[in-house]
């Protein structure tokens, strides 16, 4: 898979966010590619939690949440709508890097908890 325009979105029994672990809307599974060290590209994918708590005041977000709070079902004639708050929304999720004092700070509590040398 690529960075093409398929996304696969899980709804139903979605796993706990990967964030916080709380109770995730739903996940998304979507093409990523980067470059490795020998600067050629390495195409894989990425998945995504969309989570009340991690996620509110996202902008990029926001329109999924609302719809999502609306209701757990989707209309038939909601579907066009949530299709494109997904994609919205996966495209913001697409552009984010990594925040590294996050990333140094959980590297540190594994550490410190001997989960990692």
């Amino acid at each position: 898979m690529t960075d093409g325009d398929e996304i696969a979105v899980r709804v139903g029994e979605v796993p706990p966010c990967a964030r916080c672990g709380g109770a995730a809307l739903l996940r998304v599974r979507f093409g990523h590619t980067w470059m490795n060290n020998a600067g050629r590209p390495v195409h894989g994918f990425r998945e995504a939690d969309l989570c009340r708590a991690c996620d509110s005041g996202d902008t990029s977000a926001d329109g999924l949440l609302a719809l999502l709070s609306v209701a757990r079902d989707i209309p038939l004639s909601r579907v066009a709508d949530f299709g494109g708050h997904v994609v919205a929304w996966v495209e913001a999720v697409r552009q984010r890097g990594v925040d590294m004092g996050r990333l140094r700070g959980e590297e540190r509590a594994h550490r410190l908890h001997g989960e990692l040398p």
